[in-house]
Formats: C-alpha cells, structure tokens, sequence
C-alpha cells in the first residue's frame, strides 16, 4: 500500500506594493513579522508595474519583499493568501487598495505565487484561489517561464529567492542533523 510522503517545507513569501505616505516599510515589516516571525527583507529597485498600480493607488509607491527565517507547510499559502485579502481591505480607503498584498512560496523546487484569478497555466488550490508557478528550481538557478510576472523577471528579485532557497536548504539540512 502506497502511502503519502508529507512535502517539505518551505518559506512564506510576500510582496507588499503600498502607498509611502500613508505606510512605512518599518509598519509592515512588524505587522508581517508580528504573524510570521522574523523575516529577511529586499527592497527591489525595478517595479514596472508601478505605472498600472498607480491607477488605482496613487503615489508614491513603494515595494518590500520578505521571506520568512522559519520553514511553514505547503498548505499554509492558501490560508495566509485569504489573510492577505483581509489585510488589503483593512488598509483599503473609498474602496481602492492602498496596499497590494501578493503572497508566496518558495520551495527546494519552484516559487509560487497565490492569486485570485484563474488561467491555462495556473493550479486550483481550493476555496477559489489558485497557485501560479512562478520559478522554478533547474540546473543550479531559478528559471522563468513565458508568463512569469513582469514584476518578478529582473534578476535582483531572482537573486533574492535563490538566496532564500539556499537559506531553506541549509535550514532543513541542519534540522535534520539535529
């Protein structure tokens, strides 16, 4: 009898896209670390969808990465995604986000981002959320598909997921040492 293996864990993954005069980095790095536990940060420098967020948020926008030190289970992406929304509509004014709020993954073996909205290349979650597979893990880097986000493409951002990949890896061979 075949028996499921339990997935490894990974890191939780958020990007928060805010407007800097209503928010600071400083405010949601300890709302996020509040409910996750210390977290490594990146400021990424290229965001070409400021333009197209601006629409609806206005300006000035400003954009903070983190990844959580601790590992989580694979299934916590969908509760911490439906979090997400909560968060995006506390912080919302006359019913326009003020904070975008994308929410992820990282794994030994690819990145995933959690969406709202469907599509040909997207996976059904559950509870209308579906996992878009952003990266994932070949030949010693972290590879892009066709439809990886604009905003992820730059190889800063990649940068920092391959650096939070090799911290997940030395994290899980020490815990497991021990």
């Amino acid at each position: 009898m075949l028996t499921p293996e339990t997935a490894s864990p990974g890191l939780l993954f958020s990007s928060f896209l805010f407007r800097s005069d209503l928010h600071t980095k400083e405010e949601l790095k300890s709302f996020w670390e509040d409910r996750f536990g210390k977290s490594f940060s990146f400021v990424p420098e290229q965001n070409p969808l400021i333009e197209y967020y601006s629409k609806e948020m206005g300006l000035p926008l400003f954009r903070i990465f983190f990844l959580t030190s601790k590992s989580f289970a694979r299934d916590s992406l969908l509760e911490v995604k439906f979090d997400s929304l909560k968060w995006e509509n506390l912080w919302a004014r006359d019913q326009k986000r003020m904070v975008n709020v994308d929410i992820g993954f990282l794994s030994l073996e690819n990145f995933l981002l959690a969406t709202t909205k469907n599509y040909s290349h997207r996976v059904y979650l559950g509870q209308n959320i579906f996992a878009d597979l952003t990266y994932y893990f070949h030949q010693g880097s972290f590879q892009a598909f066709d439809w990886t986000y604009p905003d992820f493409v730059d190889s800063a951002k990649k940068e920092f997921l391959e650096w939070g990949r090799s911290f997940l890896l030395n994290s899980l061979v020490n815990n497991t040492k021990q």
